[in-house]
């Protein structure tokens, strides 16, 4: 890591210098963070601390601490994104990396088995050479979920990501029901914005 990057999120720094957003005003979530510039309206650039794989971070965002996980040898790693003050339909995000898997149909297998249901992939179109995503959408009791499959083909690693769309108790039905149709379109343009970082090319 560069001099600049390190000064970017280095907690010696107050709040205040940062951006008036959750993802900067949070301590922990910051250290994510490489740059103050956006990387489009809303979003910062994140880059996982197994530095395996970089995307768009929602502003409004911030990563549980107490949650995060990363295995011995940056073999794999957990990170949950929570909103801050969530308001109608809200996301949340929990994203894995696993440095040893390579095999897709085994990683739709094993998120299936997460699931406990039968669910349909479907190939969602990629924005990086190589690299591949496939989506599946379910319901339980009043929750919407996105899961997603991102590797690359012929290489270790894949990315396996779930999001939840919930609506808060004050949220009216019809308006909720609008509303995840809104956050749908907006995870899976966030899924487009991970990308898996190929070291073996470097």
């Amino acid at each position: 890591m560069n001099n600049d990057n390190e000064s970017k999120s280095s907690s010696g720094k107050k709040a205040e210098e940062f951006p008036e957003v959750a993802a900067y005003q949070d301590e922990f979530t910051r250290e994510f963070m490489k740059s103050t510039e956006p990387t489009k309206d809303g979003y910062y650039p994140f880059l996982s601390k197994t530095n395996a794989y970089k995307m768009d971070f929602p502003e409004n965002m911030t990563i549980s601490e107490r949650s995060y996980n990363i295995g011995p040898d940056n073999r794999s790693e957990t990170v949950i994104l929570s909103p801050q003050n969530p308001k109608g339909a809200y996301v949340e995000h929990q994203v894995e990396y696993y440095s040893f898997l390579s095999d897709e149909e085994h990683g739709r297998d094993q998120i299936t088995s997460r699931t406990g249901l039968e669910i349909n992939f479907e190939e969602i179109s990629s924005e990086f050479q190589d690299q591949q995503l496939e989506i599946a959408e379910y319901n339980y009791e009043n929750v919407t979920e996105i899961a997603a499959l991102i590797w690359i083909e012929g290489k270790e690693g894949q990315i396996h990501s779930f999001s939840s769309i919930r609506c808060t108790e004050e949220t009216e039905s019809n308006d909720c029901l609008k509303q995840k149709e809104d956050r749908k379109n907006e995870i899976i343009n966030w899924l487009k914005s991970i990308q898996l970082i190929d070291n073996e090319s470097e």
